[in-house]
Protein backbone atom coordinates (compact mmCIF):
# COMPACT_ATOMS: atom_id res chain seq x y z
CA UNK A 1 0.00 0.00 0.00
CA UNK A 2 1.03 3.17 -0.57
CA UNK A 3 2.67 5.15 2.24
CA UNK A 4 1.09 8.54 2.12
CA UNK A 5 -2.42 7.40 3.17
CA UNK A 6 -0.77 6.05 6.58
CA UNK A 7 1.17 9.10 6.95
CA UNK A 8 -1.99 11.54 6.48
CA UNK A 9 -3.94 9.46 9.19
CA UNK A 10 -1.43 10.36 11.40
CA UNK A 11 -1.35 13.62 10.65
CA UNK A 12 -4.83 13.85 11.35
CA UNK A 13 -4.18 12.11 14.55
CA UNK A 14 -1.25 14.20 15.86
CA UNK A 15 -3.63 17.15 14.41
CA UNK A 16 -6.80 16.48 16.67
CA UNK A 17 -4.03 15.61 19.37
CA UNK A 18 -2.00 18.84 19.48
CA UNK A 19 -4.37 21.07 19.15
CA UNK A 20 -6.01 20.83 22.85
CA UNK A 21 -2.27 22.09 23.79
CA UNK A 22 -2.16 24.85 20.95
CA UNK A 23 -5.65 26.02 22.26
CA UNK A 24 -4.81 25.81 26.05
CA UNK A 25 -1.42 27.94 25.02
CA UNK A 26 -3.42 30.35 22.78
CA UNK A 27 -5.91 30.94 25.38
CA UNK A 28 -3.13 32.88 27.58
CA UNK A 29 -3.67 35.78 25.16
CA UNK A 30 -7.44 35.37 23.95
CA UNK A 31 -10.54 34.86 26.13
CA UNK A 32 -12.41 32.04 25.46
CA UNK A 33 -15.10 32.78 23.47
CA UNK A 34 -13.19 35.02 21.33
CA UNK A 35 -10.32 32.46 20.69
CA UNK A 36 -13.64 30.13 19.36
CA UNK A 37 -14.39 33.09 17.23
CA UNK A 38 -11.19 33.80 15.43
CA UNK A 39 -10.68 29.43 14.95
CA UNK A 40 -13.91 29.50 13.53
CA UNK A 41 -13.16 32.63 10.74
CA UNK A 42 -9.71 31.02 9.56
CA UNK A 43 -11.54 27.56 9.32
CA UNK A 44 -14.34 28.95 7.34
CA UNK A 45 -11.60 31.01 5.24
CA UNK A 46 -9.97 28.01 4.15
CA UNK A 47 -12.82 25.41 3.54
CA UNK A 48 -15.54 28.37 1.98
CA UNK A 49 -12.98 28.48 -1.00
CA UNK A 50 -11.67 24.70 -1.06
CA UNK A 51 -15.53 24.03 -1.76
CA UNK A 52 -15.86 26.50 -4.57
CA UNK A 53 -12.88 25.25 -6.40
CA UNK A 54 -14.19 21.40 -5.77
CA UNK A 55 -17.45 21.75 -6.35
CA UNK A 56 -19.18 25.42 -6.86
CA UNK A 57 -21.09 26.99 -4.92
CA UNK A 58 -24.66 25.47 -4.30
CA UNK A 59 -27.21 25.76 -1.68
CA UNK A 60 -28.19 22.34 -0.30
CA UNK A 61 -31.65 21.05 0.28
CA UNK A 62 -33.47 21.31 3.85
CA UNK A 63 -30.85 24.24 5.47
CA UNK A 64 -32.17 23.68 8.66
CA UNK A 65 -30.28 20.67 8.77
CA UNK A 66 -26.95 22.21 8.91
CA UNK A 67 -27.59 24.40 11.20
CA UNK A 68 -28.56 21.75 13.69
CA UNK A 69 -25.18 20.15 12.94
CA UNK A 70 -23.22 23.71 13.45
CA UNK A 71 -24.99 24.51 16.40
CA UNK A 72 -24.32 21.46 18.09
CA UNK A 73 -20.48 21.01 16.61
CA UNK A 74 -18.28 23.41 15.99
CA UNK A 75 -20.43 26.40 18.41
CA UNK A 76 -21.48 24.14 21.19
CA UNK A 77 -18.54 21.61 21.03
CA UNK A 78 -15.82 23.68 21.20
CA UNK A 79 -17.18 26.31 23.32
CA UNK A 80 -17.12 23.77 25.90
CA UNK A 81 -13.71 22.94 25.12
CA UNK A 82 -11.84 26.74 24.89
CA UNK A 83 -14.44 27.62 28.21
CA UNK A 84 -13.30 24.55 30.12
CA UNK A 85 -9.27 24.83 29.06
CA UNK A 86 -9.63 27.65 31.29
CA UNK A 87 -10.34 25.72 34.22
CA UNK A 88 -8.72 22.96 34.16
CA UNK A 89 -5.19 20.90 32.17
CA UNK A 90 -4.63 20.51 28.46
CA UNK A 91 -3.91 16.67 29.28
CA UNK A 92 -7.28 16.16 31.37
CA UNK A 93 -9.47 17.72 28.13
CA UNK A 94 -7.86 15.67 25.75
CA UNK A 95 -8.86 12.62 28.20
CA UNK A 96 -11.99 13.97 28.75
CA UNK A 97 -12.88 15.09 25.40
CA UNK A 98 -12.29 11.93 23.73
CA UNK A 99 -15.56 10.28 26.06
CA UNK A 100 -17.01 11.80 22.40
CA UNK A 101 -16.75 8.07 21.70
CA UNK A 102 -18.25 6.30 24.63
CA UNK A 103 -21.87 9.13 24.35
CA UNK A 104 -21.71 8.26 20.93
CA UNK A 105 -22.66 4.70 21.70
CA UNK A 106 -24.41 5.35 24.71
CA UNK A 107 -26.78 7.79 22.49
CA UNK A 108 -26.79 5.22 19.54
CA UNK A 109 -28.26 2.73 22.25
CA UNK A 110 -30.50 5.36 23.65
CA UNK A 111 -32.38 7.25 20.76
CA UNK A 112 -31.61 4.00 17.15
CA UNK A 113 -31.96 1.24 19.67
CA UNK A 114 -28.38 -0.24 18.70
CA UNK A 115 -27.55 -3.41 20.57
CA UNK A 116 -24.38 -3.09 22.85
CA UNK A 117 -21.99 -5.73 23.25
CA UNK A 118 -20.48 -7.24 25.72
CA UNK A 119 -17.55 -5.91 25.23
CA UNK A 120 -18.95 -2.72 24.34
CA UNK A 121 -20.12 -2.46 27.78
CA UNK A 122 -16.93 -3.58 29.19
CA UNK A 123 -15.40 -0.36 27.32
CA UNK A 124 -17.84 1.82 29.13
CA UNK A 125 -16.85 0.52 32.65
CA UNK A 126 -13.51 0.86 31.70
CA UNK A 127 -13.46 4.49 30.35
CA UNK A 128 -15.95 5.26 33.08
CA UNK A 129 -13.66 4.15 35.68
CA UNK A 130 -11.08 6.13 34.56
CA UNK A 131 -13.34 8.87 34.43
CA UNK A 132 -13.10 8.38 37.79
CA UNK A 133 -10.04 8.10 38.81
CA UNK A 134 -8.74 11.37 36.80
CA UNK A 135 -11.13 13.40 38.93
CA UNK A 136 -9.97 11.84 42.32
CA UNK A 137 -13.38 9.58 42.35
CA UNK A 138 -15.15 12.86 43.72
CA UNK A 139 -18.82 12.75 43.46
CA UNK A 140 -19.93 13.98 40.32
CA UNK A 141 -21.69 17.03 41.65
CA UNK A 142 -18.00 17.84 43.15
CA UNK A 143 -16.51 17.47 39.85
CA UNK A 144 -14.03 20.76 38.52
CA UNK A 145 -16.04 22.76 36.21
CA UNK A 146 -13.13 22.40 33.85
CA UNK A 147 -13.47 19.24 33.30
CA UNK A 148 -17.39 19.63 33.30
CA UNK A 149 -17.47 21.54 30.37
CA UNK A 150 -14.95 19.65 28.63
CA UNK A 151 -17.39 16.15 29.09
CA UNK A 152 -20.51 18.26 27.81
CA UNK A 153 -18.86 19.52 24.79
CA UNK A 154 -17.82 16.14 23.89
CA UNK A 155 -21.53 15.32 24.70
CA UNK A 156 -22.55 17.79 22.90
CA UNK A 157 -20.03 16.37 19.63
CA UNK A 158 -21.85 13.22 19.85
CA UNK A 159 -25.48 14.34 19.09
CA UNK A 160 -24.25 15.68 16.19
CA UNK A 161 -22.16 12.82 15.31
CA UNK A 162 -25.66 10.83 15.48
CA UNK A 163 -27.43 13.43 13.46
CA UNK A 164 -24.64 13.54 11.10
CA UNK A 165 -24.78 9.73 10.36
CA UNK A 166 -28.09 9.89 9.54
CA UNK A 167 -27.19 12.63 6.79
CA UNK A 168 -23.50 11.53 5.33
CA UNK A 169 -25.00 9.09 2.79
CA UNK A 170 -26.81 11.76 0.80
CA UNK A 171 -24.85 14.41 1.62
CA UNK A 172 -20.80 15.00 0.20
CA UNK A 173 -18.93 15.52 3.30
CA UNK A 174 -16.67 18.68 2.59
CA UNK A 175 -20.73 20.08 1.75
CA UNK A 176 -21.58 19.03 4.87
CA UNK A 177 -18.54 20.19 6.81
CA UNK A 178 -18.53 23.63 5.14
CA UNK A 179 -21.97 24.73 5.97
CA UNK A 180 -21.83 23.09 9.19
CA UNK A 181 -18.66 25.27 9.89
CA UNK A 182 -20.36 28.43 8.64
CA UNK A 183 -23.54 27.78 10.82
CA UNK A 184 -20.84 27.57 13.64
CA UNK A 185 -19.68 30.96 13.13
CA UNK A 186 -23.17 32.67 12.67
CA UNK A 187 -24.16 31.06 15.92
CA UNK A 188 -21.03 31.80 17.50
CA UNK A 189 -20.58 35.72 16.39
CA UNK A 190 -23.39 37.59 18.80
CA UNK A 191 -22.46 35.32 21.71
CA UNK A 192 -18.71 36.84 21.26
CA UNK A 193 -20.40 40.31 20.57
CA UNK A 194 -22.83 40.14 23.38
CA UNK A 195 -19.73 39.26 25.74
CA UNK A 196 -17.81 42.27 24.31
CA UNK A 197 -20.62 44.58 24.99
CA UNK A 198 -20.86 43.32 28.33
CA UNK A 199 -17.53 43.19 29.35
CA UNK A 200 -17.22 39.47 30.08
CA UNK A 201 -14.97 39.50 27.62
CA UNK A 202 -12.23 42.18 26.32
CA UNK A 203 -11.74 42.59 22.20
CA UNK A 204 -8.00 42.44 22.56
CA UNK A 205 -5.99 43.13 19.23
CA UNK A 206 -2.76 44.10 21.09
CA UNK A 207 -1.48 40.43 21.92
CA UNK A 208 1.56 39.66 20.82
CA UNK A 209 2.00 37.93 17.67
CA UNK A 210 2.68 34.75 18.90
CA UNK A 211 -0.76 34.35 20.47
CA UNK A 212 -2.43 34.69 16.51
CA UNK A 213 0.33 32.72 14.83
CA UNK A 214 -1.21 30.43 17.61
CA UNK A 215 -4.83 31.09 17.64
CA UNK A 216 -5.07 30.91 13.32
CA UNK A 217 -2.95 27.36 14.09
CA UNK A 218 -5.73 26.18 16.37
CA UNK A 219 -8.04 26.87 14.27
CA UNK A 220 -6.35 24.84 10.84
CA UNK A 221 -5.22 21.85 13.47
CA UNK A 222 -8.80 21.49 15.15
CA UNK A 223 -11.02 22.21 12.37
CA UNK A 224 -9.70 21.99 8.90
CA UNK A 225 -6.10 20.05 8.76
CA UNK A 226 -7.51 16.80 10.09
CA UNK A 227 -10.68 16.53 8.49
CA UNK A 228 -8.85 16.90 4.96
CA UNK A 229 -6.17 14.43 5.74
CA UNK A 230 -8.67 11.58 7.25
CA UNK A 231 -11.08 12.31 4.00
CA UNK A 232 -8.06 10.81 2.31
CA UNK A 233 -6.65 8.64 3.66
CA UNK A 234 -9.98 6.87 4.41
CA UNK A 235 -10.53 6.25 0.73
CA UNK A 236 -7.64 3.69 1.19
CA UNK A 237 -7.05 2.53 4.54
CA UNK A 238 -9.06 -0.36 5.93
CA UNK A 239 -11.44 1.02 8.79
CA UNK A 240 -10.10 -1.11 11.54
CA UNK A 241 -6.78 0.96 10.80
CA UNK A 242 -7.97 4.11 11.22
CA UNK A 243 -10.12 3.24 14.10
CA UNK A 244 -7.08 2.03 16.48
CA UNK A 245 -5.12 5.07 14.70
CA UNK A 246 -8.11 7.31 16.13
CA UNK A 247 -7.85 6.07 19.69
CA UNK A 248 -4.48 7.33 19.82
CA UNK A 249 -5.59 10.70 19.85
CA UNK A 250 -5.79 11.20 24.16
CA UNK A 251 -2.55 9.57 23.66
CA UNK A 252 -1.32 12.78 21.63
CA UNK A 253 -3.09 15.20 23.29
CA UNK A 254 -1.67 13.86 26.42
CA UNK A 255 1.88 13.44 25.07
CA UNK A 256 1.48 17.36 23.65
CA UNK A 257 0.46 18.40 27.03
CA UNK A 258 3.62 17.60 28.78
CA UNK A 259 5.88 18.26 25.82
CA UNK A 260 4.74 21.46 24.12
CA UNK A 261 3.49 23.34 27.23
CA UNK A 262 5.49 21.61 29.91
CA UNK A 263 2.70 20.37 31.91
CA UNK A 264 3.20 17.90 34.03
CA UNK A 265 1.30 14.82 35.15
CA UNK A 266 0.47 13.11 37.94
CA UNK A 267 -0.39 9.10 39.25
CA UNK A 268 -3.57 9.50 38.93
CA UNK A 269 -3.78 11.10 35.62
CA UNK A 270 -1.53 8.77 34.16
CA UNK A 271 -3.55 5.67 35.53
CA UNK A 272 -6.87 8.12 34.13
CA UNK A 273 -5.28 7.99 30.96
CA UNK A 274 -4.15 4.00 30.79
CA UNK A 275 -8.09 2.93 31.55
CA UNK A 276 -9.81 5.72 29.09
CA UNK A 277 -7.52 4.52 26.21
CA UNK A 278 -8.04 1.23 27.33
CA UNK A 279 -11.81 1.39 27.37
CA UNK A 280 -11.76 3.32 24.10
CA UNK A 281 -9.80 0.48 22.15
CA UNK A 282 -12.00 -2.02 23.37
CA UNK A 283 -15.23 -0.71 21.56
CA UNK A 284 -14.82 2.47 19.71
CA UNK A 285 -13.24 1.68 16.35
CA UNK A 286 -16.66 1.85 14.69
CA UNK A 287 -17.78 4.75 16.40
CA UNK A 288 -14.80 6.50 17.27
CA UNK A 289 -14.15 6.15 13.03
CA UNK A 290 -17.77 8.37 12.90
CA UNK A 291 -17.29 10.86 15.43
CA UNK A 292 -13.47 12.04 15.26
CA UNK A 293 -13.80 14.20 12.17
CA UNK A 294 -16.80 15.80 12.67
CA UNK A 295 -18.82 16.05 9.19
CA UNK A 296 -16.21 14.30 7.06
CA UNK A 297 -16.24 10.72 8.98
CA UNK A 298 -19.72 9.61 8.36
CA UNK A 299 -18.86 9.31 4.09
Amino acid sequence: MNAMPRLALLGAVLCWGGSTAVTKYALGGFPPMTLLLIELVVANLILWPLLIIRKGLTRPDRLWRFALLGFFEPALAYAGLNLGLVHTTAANAALLASLEAVFVVLLAVWFLRERMSRRAMAGVALAAAGVAVLQGARPILALELGDVLIAGGALSAAIYVVMASRMASSVDPITMTCYQFGFGLIFATPVVASQWLTGQELLVLTVSPGYWITAILAGTMAFVAPFLLYNYAITVVHASTAGMALNLIPVFGVLAAVIAIGERLTAGQLLGAILIVGGLMMFTAPSKQASAPAAAAPA
